[in-house]
């Protein structure tokens, strides 16, 4: 079988063909960290390592990562919610487009690290503001993707489901947005992955609690090593939940990563 075949058919590597780069960085760290001999400026990877081993036991990251947990998990659910509807709208309707896409360019390109003020103002210095932000955050990455991918769906398909006399909610339920689902998971991806840079920078302003409130501890504090185990955990709950969204998409549009992937997904075995 060549490479090709065997990369469309799903083929994996060897696992350490895959990790091996990331311990490749980590040693690399280690040693510029010993060149360098400045903790403050850059600590070693295995003094990083062991404070996040002793926030961990004593409890207060685990505390931190549920605060910033529920933050992110809330807001990025908001965003879903709207996004995925809207965007499926604006990409079926041409009166839903019309009406939505100049707001959506207009308000896309705002640096919503600038709404934190303004969400504070809105909605004080409690959850709601941090949730809203992150929201407003990872709403257009879901939203954009939906659309284009409504957008993007071969013609043929609702061609040939009107023909056999399919409705045209039916159409909208059954062959749009089922083939629209790789870009709504690929929006999902971008969008979970702003909630968590979003949530930074919230949690920095206004927050008791939290991973980016005990970054901004570490940093007034001038403690580098809490600084950056603060960051490896964002890392690690950021790349744990890209792996969760592409295992869903892979289990629910098999369909779009196998060889046939231009057929419909109504015709899927």
């Amino acid at each position: 079988m060549t490479d090709a075949a065997s990369g469309a058919s799903g083929g994996t590597r060897p696992f350490w063909v895959r990790i091996y780069p990331v311990v490749l960085a980590l040693l690399a760290w280690e040693a510029l960290a010993l060149l360098v001999d400045d903790p403050l400026f850059l600590p070693r990877f295995s003094s990083v390592a062991a404070t996040f081993w002793s926030m961990l036991t004593n409890g207060q990251l685990l505390d931190d990562t549920a605060a910033s947990l529920s933050r992110a998990l809330l807001g990025f659910a908001v965003a879903f919610v709207l996004g995925v509807p809207l965007g499926v709208l604006m990409g079926w309707s041409r009166r839903w487009d019309d009406f939505w896409s100049l707001l959506v360019s207009f308000s896309n390109p705002i640096p919503k690290i600038g709404l934190v003020p303004l969400f504070l103002l809105w909605f004080g210095i409690g959850e709601q503001s941090k949730v809203a932000v992150i929201a407003a955050s990872a709403l257009f990455p879901v939203l954009i993707n939906t659309y284009n991918g409504v957008r993007a769906i071969n013609p043929l398909w609702i061609w040939r489901a009107r023909t056999v006399g399919v409705g045209r909610f039916e159409i909208l339920w059954s062959v749009v947005l089922p083939a629209a689902l790789p870009s709504i998971f690929t929006g999902a991806r971008l969008g979970m992955a702003l909630a968590w840079v979003i949530l930074l920078a919230a949690e920095m302003v206004s927050a008791r609690s939290g991973l980016g409130f005990r970054i901004l501890y570490g940093q007034q504090m001038f403690e580098t090593d809490v600084v950056f185990a603060g960051l490896l955990t964002i890392s690690l709950l950021g790349f744990a939940f890209d792996r969760l969204i592409i295992f869903l998409s892979q289990h629910v549009c098999g369909w779009h990563f196998r060889l046939g992937q231009h057929d419909s997904p109504t015709e899927r075995t």
